[in-house]
């Protein structure tokens, strides 16, 4: 029962805490033989797309494999399959993960991948490019402030924000005052201590369990904004910057970013900071965007037969008319940017 949602589908949420869980269990496995137990974080998770509705009613079958290594670093793809799709991938997914020294806490070498056929090689190399890029980006933002927007960012944020503060300031004349709505205003936030029984073996809590957290308060945002039940698309990504431990206070906080028009698409970025009262602090631990979509009429309105096989993301009815997400503060307007680009590339 733990698999089914109030509308008796399948919880999402509970299939991104599998994919986690099967995910660092193949990159154990590759770390082995060693000394020491391997010690592997969560680095990012780069997209989660669904191919195909996934059915409740049928097995489901998760599998993954290793496709690129780095000096320190590994890349599981992962694929949920169902029969009814006669063997093609129903969800897919690629998840990174680090090899760390469990003395020093630093990257420790892994296992080299040989790629041998001309597919693995092709995804190898695709791989390898987008880890040397996210190398020389990094390198490039070594001692910058890494919320300063790019000059190609600014010019196309500056249009928004001059559009946010003609509504705020003159709401009765302004233009797209009723069609818009300050991002600020769709956010939901809740708190939670974090507990033992989520913990991994070094006393971390699983990227799963907060990667489920995160989709749940994600989708009631969608939810709450779209006025009717969203349908999961794609996780666009996940980053996990620093480690949450048991004790933990964790706010989880999130926005809807962006809307997309005639598809009634939804991006939600989800933001969980770990919070000590004690010290008057508070620290970004991980970054999530979700992709929703609505439908012309409450989902409320079918049965979940039809919901769970005839619905999938990109097929449904045509999409309900949904508000432009106008940011008011330049962090939001970044959001809203990155959402954007990934709309683009989609």
């Amino acid at each position: 029962m733990q698999y089914r949602n109030p509308w008796g589908l399948i919880r999402v949420g509970r299939l991104l805490e599998d994919l986690d869980s099967l995910a660092g269990n193949i990159a154990f496995e590759h770390c082995l033989p060693a000394a020491q137990l391997p010690l592997l974080v969560t680095a990012s998770v780069d997209e989660i797309e669904l191919l195909h509705p996934i059915s409740i009613e049928r097995n489901i079958t998760m599998s993954g494999q290793v496709v690129y290594t780095g000096s320190s670093s590994l890349d599981i793809q992962m694929q949920l399959v169902q029969e009814q799709y006669e063997g093609v991938p129903s969800l897919t997914a690629i998840f990174s993960f680090v090899h760390l020294d469990p003395v020093t806490k630093r990257p420790a070498p892994v296992a080299q991948l040989l790629p041998r056929t001309a597919a693995e090689q092709a995804l190898f190399a695709t791989r390898q490019a987008l880890s040397e890029r996210r190398r020389l980006a990094r390198k490039a933002g070594a001692g910058l402030d890494a919320c300063q927007p790019s000059q190609e960012a600014w010019a196309w944020m500056a249009p928004l924000l001059a559009q946010a503060r003609r509504i705020h300031e003159l709401p009765a004349v302004a233009e797209n005052a009723d069609s818009g709505i300050a991002m600020h205003l769709t956010s939901l936030q809740n708190a939670f201590v974090c507990q033992p029984q989520q913990q991994n073996t070094r006393g971390r809590i699983f990227g799963g369990y907060l990667m489920r957290r995160a989709y749940e308060l994600g989708f009631a945002t969608a939810y709450c904004f779209a006025g009717s039940r969203p349908i999961f698309v794609r996780v666009e990504q996940v980053t996990f910057t620093k480690p949450v431990s048991v004790g933990d206070l964790l706010r989880l906080r999130s926005w809807v970013v962006h809307t997309v028009q005639p598809d009634a698409q939804l991006f939600v970025d989800v933001t969980a900071s770990v919070t000590q009262p004690e010290l008057g602090d508070s620290s970004v631990s991980n970054t999530f965007s979700f992709v929703f979509e609505v439908q012309a009429k409450p989902a409320e309105a079918e049965t979940p037969a039809v919901a769970s096989t005839d619905s999938p993301p990109g097929t449904a009815r045509p999409g309900r008319v949904l508000r432009q997400v106008i940011p008011t503060t330049v962090e939001d307007a970044m959001r809203k940017h990155r959402a954007v680009l990934a709309a683009e590339q989609a």
